[in-house]
């Protein structure tokens, strides 16, 4: 039996009262936010000329420290009589009295023409002209040795320096008088600010209160019946319904109340089974997702490429039960997806006699291949692409997903079923997700093989760089040397290959008639660039295996520092190559005359070559001279 709940009919809508009493509001605190801008605006004026004021007055005092510096520096470095010393101090001083000066006549530029400190700045900025144009002829007379003429212009100085004092500190007073002044009328527009607005913005607030507490009051009553109705839907009374005596928003409330009461009453009938499907399928989904998650963080362990690809298809059909997994890998030309590694018995047939499928033509495999998109046959009986093959009879379902990478597909993963529609399209986006995982792999892998390969080729081609180098400086220049207790001499040089410990890159002892030989090779990338011997008597104790240790890795960097040595040397000889070439190049390039180009070509490569005779010739050449 349907319930109802009735409501008290209001005498003004909820509407009415807000826009009445927030417009009250609003204006109220529009007034006060007018008003407290305005007196901003002001405060920000009088802080802007507060701070001219304090420049001002800075500047003036800076202008009589300088000024009186001046005149203090001509005092004393009259009587000491060094013109440089002198010379130095007052030029100083001028360059900063006539900074000064300059920054108070672009103060006047700032100031209404009518402003007293028009004047005060302009008497201040005419005496510091003449400080400067008598300190100027001071350094005059004491450059041309004129002492006497000098002490007069300190003299007059002296005079200028009172009148200055005078103009700055009138200057001075009338700068402190304004910001005084300035202050009082920051003081007073705060002042004005906080008593108008604050009590402005008070009474809004007070308003809205009554405002909010007034309706609050009207809608006390609805709004617990709302609760009441809600809380016994929630309960489970579907039955629960508000009838609509209201024409205001508590109406339009219990009106939305009432669609949902009906809505939760139909839904409700078929949730449990909703929940149901969900769940299972969530649960689904999850597996997948946590399967896919295991394929992929296992296959990017994975660091070889026939290995990686025969782990990832048999750890694929274990995680989802596939009857079939492979991966086919398009070949070099890209006409035909090749399979690379399969986790059926049929599948491993296939893969030994080379499997492979025309891209673009056979099956849903090469189709995927050739379009780059997933495909999915879920009746394979039917589906116009199937290629029936007699390897895998049981399949009832395939799907193809492309492995892409930066947009080119380098293959296809293939898996199968024994079920009838065993896939969907949210099966596609798990597993595309699991096979772009599997595609970042192979790429990896590859590159990591293919990196392996040219470091190797370049460690070899290094090498042999590296020994052709020292051969051809072993026989320019001496390569062997003894130490026999008294000093190092050079020896005649032997050949790396006759030397027993050559064969071996691990340090080798040799017995000879009453001695004793440990012979440890020299090694840099692969190659021997030749060997260390230490010899001992035969009554001697035999080298301990720390010994050998030592000298084999003292071999060892001692290769690196020969090395290093001869990449130092070439890097100086083609440094000095160069600078040869950019110095000759220089000395043709300092003129454009073709026979003056011509004769410091030859002269200058001549000179650099130490050459007899060297001569140019214009034209075409000849076997004739």
């Amino acid at each position: 039996m349907m319930q109802t709940t009735s409501f008290i009919r209001p005498s003004m809508t909820l509407r009415r009262r807000m826009i009445v009493g927030v417009g009250v509001a609003m204006l109220l605190t529009i007034v006060a936010i007018i008003y407290f801008f305005w007196q901003l605006n002001v405060l920000l004026t009088t802080l802007q000329d507060l701070k001219e004021e304090n420049n001002r007055l800075a500047l003036a005092l800076e202008t009589s420290q300088y000024a009186t510096s001046l005149v203090v520096d001509v005092q004393n470095k009259m009587i000491e009589r060094i013109p440089s010393i002198l010379i130095n101090d007052i030029n100083a001083s001028v360059r900063a009295l006539a900074a000064r000066k300059q920054e108070l006549e672009s103060h006047t530029l700032r100031l209404p023409e009518d402003d007293p400190m028009q004047e005060q700045i302009t008497n201040v900025s005419q005496s510091l002209q003449s400080i400067i144009n008598v300190a100027e002829g001071t350094v005059r007379h004491v450059e041309d040795n004129n002492w006497p003429a000098a002490e007069i212009q300190a003299a007059v100085l002296l005079k200028l320096h009172a009148d200055i004092e005078w103009d700055v500190y009138q200057l001075v007073t009338m700068a402190r008088t304004r910001r005084v002044e300035a202050e009082t009328r920051a003081n007073a527009a705060i002042q004005s600010a906080t008593s108008v607005s604050v009590p402005l913005i008070l009474t809004a607030v007070i308003i809205t209160a009554v405002i909010v507490l007034a309706t609050t009051r009207s809608v006390t009553t609805g709004v617990e019946q709302l609760t009441g109705s809600a809380q016994r839907l929630a309960e489970g009374n579907f039955d629960e319904r508000i009838p609509m005596t209201r024409q205001d928003e508590l109406g339009q409330l219990a009106q939305s109340f009432n669609k949902m009461a009906n809505e939760l009453q139909y839904l409700y009938s078929g949730l449990e089974n909703q929940v149901e499907k969900r769940t299972k399928e969530l649960a689904r989904r999850s597996a997948q997702l946590e399967a896919a998650a295991q394929v992929a963080r296992e296959a990017s362990a994975i660091r070889d490429t026939d290995q990686l690809l025969d782990q990832t298809v048999h750890l694929i059909s274990e995680q989802f039960g596939f009857y079939h997994a492979g991966i086919f890998l398009t070949d070099e030309a890209r006409q035909y997806a090749v399979l690379q590694a399969a986790s059926s018995p049929g599948g491993k047939n296939m893969l030994a006699r080379r499997h492979e499928l025309k891209i673009g033509e056979v099956g849903i495999v090469g189709y995927t291949a050739g379009s780059g998109e997933p495909r999915i046959a879920l009746d394979v009986g039917t589906d116009a692409v199937f290629f029936d093959n007699p390897d895998l009879p049981n399949t009832r379902s395939e799907m193809a997903l492309p492995l892409k990478i930066h947009g080119r597909t380098i293959g296809v993963l293939d898996v199968q079923s024994t079920q009838a529609n065993a896939f969907t399209e949210e099966d596609v986006a798990v597993l595309q997700v699991m096979a772009d995982q599997i595609t970042l792999a192979i790429e990896n892998a590859r590159l990591l093989e293919e990196a392996q390969r040219a470091l190797q080729e370049l460690e070899t081609l290094y090498g042999r760089r590296a020994r052709e180098t020292w051969r051809e400086q072993a026989a320019r220049r001496t390569s062997a040397y003894r130490y026999t207790g008294v000093g190092v001499e050079p020896v005649a040089t032997v050949s790396l290959d006759t030397r027993g410990a050559q064969p071996s890159h691990k340090p080798i002892i040799v017995q000879e008639d009453g001695s004793r030989q440990l012979i440890a090779p020299i090694h840099l990338r692969g190659q021997t660039l030749g060997s260390i011997t230490l010899r001992q008597s035969a009554e001697d104790a035999p080298w301990s295996d720390e010994e050998t240790a030592l000298v084999e890795e003292l071999s060892t960097q001692i290769g690196l520092a020969l090395d290093n040595a001869r990449l130092l040397e070439e890097t100086q000889q083609r440094a000095e190559q160069e600078k040869l070439i950019g110095d000759i190049t220089a000395r043709v390039r300092e003129t454009l005359d073709v026979d003056t180009v011509l004769q410091t070509a030859i002269r200058e490569i001549g000179q650099a070559l130490g050459l007899a005779e060297i001569e140019v010739r214009m034209g075409e050449i000849t076997a004739e001279r």
